[in-house]
């Protein structure tokens, strides 16, 4: 029988989340501005449970027990937030007097009802279980109080494991600019990377025994009311989260459906800048943009490589001229991925990303009236402004020249990226959404595929096309038409 009180204590965790090199723990640990840890290096066990369909995980929730030396601690936590590194959610959480499960204090919790389903409770099983040796330091900043939490060791789900070398700051009071601070300080020193896995996605990865995968965009959840700046943080955390998950495996395999993904996430964030621009345009706003504007073409440049090589493939025509352009491509590839390669690795990149979250998050532009607004109005009129720029430029495709009709897949993607963001905020009916999305898709992929024709012209001359322009043209009209018919959703 479990002793403990009959409720959990609800609390905001505002924490950041930071991958460290296991080489570089040493170096970490004497880092001047550290100082002495409140609690030297301890065993930790960290017990993850959930049901072998991941009920909690897909209601949006993590379950542990933690066990430090002979206490146990008991913890719900949301994991709305996890999305790049950077989080603000609820968590419930009460000592316990052993390491199984307390369902009882659950009860006042969000997961109260899926627990009070049988097939749920009763599946209730462990997933994985975390093991390291955590060092804690408490830091007094600027009137700001923040813990440092170091990891190191494993997660482990049956016969597999993984290992776990990162840190967590969480401001337990004070400004988040303060936090931000800190984290760019220790970056300057020790080389970090934003951590966009909790240790309990980490553990059900393993248990499905699932290997490293190529990742999607996720939906992003901006809830109806939220300011203008939440919204545009969440969006930011979003594409971060998609563009961490597939970089391992554009470094350590060269895939290029990786590379493909990290560019659809870097275009995802570059079309959030432009919807945004007029709440949050400032010096800082410009340097990022720039920055990340520079990765674009990067992956842009792998990336077009990697389509005009695909369409050489079923080209036809004399052999060794073609396999002379192969090995020419093949050969610029190989350079293009080096670049991006060593650009991924190097110590700037992850600079401009903590920098990225820490304006989102904490930039002076969030101060001001406008963007503590509340994001449906503002997000009409964005979203309506490029609604007017495709149903314009797409009245005539046949007539536009291919640079023309480059521009107008531009504010195509940059629509759909936009409707997607605020999908759910119910600014219409959803198969008005749906309907207005496929239309969307059905325009980019069509102008997407007479872009890359042409990309291949330009980069191997004489390429014959592997398909027929017209029918694209045609289909492409097709859904600029049914756009146009169908009418912007919201409205």
């Amino acid at each position: 029988m479990q002793l403990a009180l009959l409720s959990m204590t609800e609390t905001e965790e505002v924490e950041l989340k930071l991958e460290l090199v296991p080489g570089d723990v040493e170096r970490f640990r004497a880092l001047p501005l550290l100082g002495a840890p409140a609690h030297a290096a301890a065993p930790q066990v960290s017990t993850y449970f959930d049901t072998p369909e991941g009920h909690l995980r897909k209601d949006g929730f993590s379950l542990r027990v933690r066990r430090k030396g002979r206490r146990h601690v008991q913890t719900l936590k949301e994991k709305g937030g996890d999305a790049g590194g950077f989080s603000a959610r609820a968590e419930w959480e009460q000592a316990i007097s052993g390491p199984a499960l307390d369902l009882t204090l659950l009860e006042s919790t969000p997961v109260a009802a899926l627990l009070a389903r049988k097939k749920v409770r009763n599946r209730l099983a462990i997933v994985s279980e975390t093991r390291v040796d955590r060092t804690t330091w408490l830091l007094k900043r600027d009137g700001s109080t923040i813990e440092l939490i170091l990891d190191v060791g494993e997660v482990v789900s049956g016969d597999r494991s993984e290992p776990v070398c990162e840190i967590e700051l969480e401001l337990k009071r004070g400004s988040r600019a303060e936090l931000f601070a800190f984290a760019r300080e220790i970056g300057r020193a020790i080389p970090l990377r934003m951590g966009v896995m909790s240790k309990s996605e980490r553990g059900q990865r393993l248990a499905a025994k699932r290997p490293r995968q190529i990742r999607k965009a996720e939906p992003v959840d901006i809830p109806p009311g939220t300011a203008i700046a939440d919204a545009f943080a969440l969006i930011v955390q979003s594409c971060l989260r998609h563009f961490r998950r597939n970089e391992p495996a554009v470094i350590a395999d060269r895939d290029a459906e990786a590379v493909h993904q990290l560019r659809v996430a870097t275009r995802r964030l570059r079309s959030a800048f432009t919807l945004f621009a007029p709440i949050v345009d400032s010096d800082e706003f410009d340097r990022l943009r720039v920055g990340f504007g520079a990765l674009s073409n990067l992956l842009g440049t792998a990336r077009d490589l990697d389509v005009t090589l695909v369409g050489l493939r079923g080209a036809e025509g004399p052999k060794k001229p073609l396999a002379a352009e192969r090995r020419r491509l093949k050969g610029l590839r190989g350079g293009a991925y080096d670049m991006l390669v060593a650009t991924l690795c190097g110590e700037d990149l992850p600079h401009l990303i903590l920098d990225l979250v820490a304006w989102a998050e904490s930039g002076e532009w969030r101060g001001t009236p406008r963007a503590q607004r509340s994001i449906e109005a503002f997000a009409e009129e964005r979203l309506g402004r490029l609604w007017r720029k495709v149903r314009k430029q797409g009245k005539h495709i046949e007539s536009l020249d291919p640079e023309a009709r480059h521009q107008l897949r531009i504010q195509v993607k940059k629509l759909r990226y936009g409707s997607e963001f605020f999908a759910g905020l119910a600014l219409g009916s959803a198969r008005r959404w749906s309907n207005f999305n496929a239309l969307l898709e059905q325009l980019q992929e069509s102008l997407g595929k007479l872009n890359d024709l042409e990309t291949a012209r330009t980069m191997a001359p004489g390429t014959p096309d592997a398909h027929a322009v017209e029918g694209l043209l045609a289909d492409a009209q097709r859904a600029a038409d049914g756009l146009r018919e169908a009418g912007p959703y919201w409205r």
